[in-house]
């Protein structure tokens, strides 16, 4: 299972592999008595890799109409709404949709759906998309200013920030992108379909015994730490 760094669904502590995510899939792996084994590296190293290795897996991957069969999907995984942000403490006015945002620089994670998305939409890397290793490696220039807008959640937002001593009340969400997909387990196309139905019934057990819940307030209560 492939992973990437992405506060509090991934990351490592201690030398472990863990984060909410990461808990909810090994959990899943468990019940569906299956051994899974975790490595974390960039996105689209993780992304490549599973394409070319039978009986791997990706997660936090968002499904949508351009990956629907890419992959084998198991989820949804825990998810929350993305937004296009912009700094509270800019005097200009924030774009108001996608077609104003081309005037401006967005960070995109090499490889993320979302790059993709705004691909589609006319976006050009080195023209108005600048590329990351991790979506979180553009908070630093995004609070410097060196970058415009980035791309996260209400529920991950708070993580990155918090590691760079700032609050949510630093930003302010412009441009709703919540159409582009929810986080699943995507598997490898080779995947036996048996194994891809175990997983899901897993995951589904999980969410009617309580489990699946408990998980997410033990992560999200509190920011998660930093890699290590």
């Amino acid at each position: 299972m492939y992973t990437e760094h992405f506060p509090p669904y991934s990351f490592e502590q201690d030398q472990h592999v863990t984060g909410l995510n990461t808990e909810l899939v090994r959990r899943t792996c468990e019940v569906a008595l299956l051994k899974c084994d975790f490595q974390l590296m960039p996105w689209l190293r993780a992304l490549e890799t599973t394409q070319r290795t039978p009986y791997s897996g990706l997660f936090s991957t968002a499904r949508n109409a351009m990956r629907e069969k890419q992959f084998q999907w198991v989820g949804p995984l825990v998810h929350a709404s993305a937004n296009m942000y912009w700094l509270a403490s800019r005097r200009d006015e924030p774009p108001q949709d996608l077609e104003e945002a081309k005037k401006y620089v967005v960070a995109v994670a090499r490889g993320d759906v979302y790059e993709i998305y705004l691909l589609s939409q006319g976006f050009e890397v080195g023209v108005n998309l600048i590329q990351f290793n991790s979506k979180a490696d553009a908070v630093l220039p995004f609070l410097h200013g060196k970058v415009d807008l980035i791309i996260a959640s209400d529920l991950i937002l708070p993580v990155w920030l918090e590691q760079h001593q700032q609050t949510l009340s630093a930003v302010t969400a412009v441009i709703d992108l919540s159409t582009i997909g929810n986080n699943y387990l995507a598997l490898h196309p080779q995947m036996p379909i048996a194994t891809v139905e175990r997983l899901q019934v897993a995951l589904d057990q999980l969410k009617a015994n309580g489990e699946f819940d408990a998980l997410s307030k033990q992560f999200l209560v509190k920011p998660s730490p930093s890699s290590r």
